[in-house]
């Protein structure tokens, strides 16, 4: 089996990845996607210290998302989340990694 076929059966799997929306900046209406949540601690260094700080990452298709930007807008359940970094696409091209932060 193909790579992309991998992945597809990745986002297929609904333990792994969620049924959400993806809004792009500026878009009337949103559309259907699958992501696969991550929320990885990040150690910050901040003088002579480090602290621990909570991250929120999602991974797209980029069959699904071909454009992601910051300020698009995901919604995962009753959640909302914004795209608040440069998306990053993984070296064969099929994948985005958004940082997101919750819409209070």
């Amino acid at each position: 089996m193909a790579f992309p076929g991998m992945i597809d059966q990745l986002f297929a799997d609904p333990v792994l990845s969620k049924l959400a929306t993806y809004l792009p900046v500026g878009a009337p209406t949103p559309y259907p996607v699958r992501v696969i949540a991550k929320q990885p601690d990040t150690v910050v260094g901040f003088g002579e210290g480090q602290f621990h700080t909570p991250t929120m990452l999602f991974d797209v298709r980029a069959s699904e998302v071909p454009e992601p930007a910051m300020g698009d807008q995901i919604t995962l359940g009753t959640h909302i989340y914004n795209v608040q970094g440069e998306p990053k696409l993984d070296r064969e091209g099929l994948v985005w990694t958004l940082d997101v932060a919750p819409c209070f």
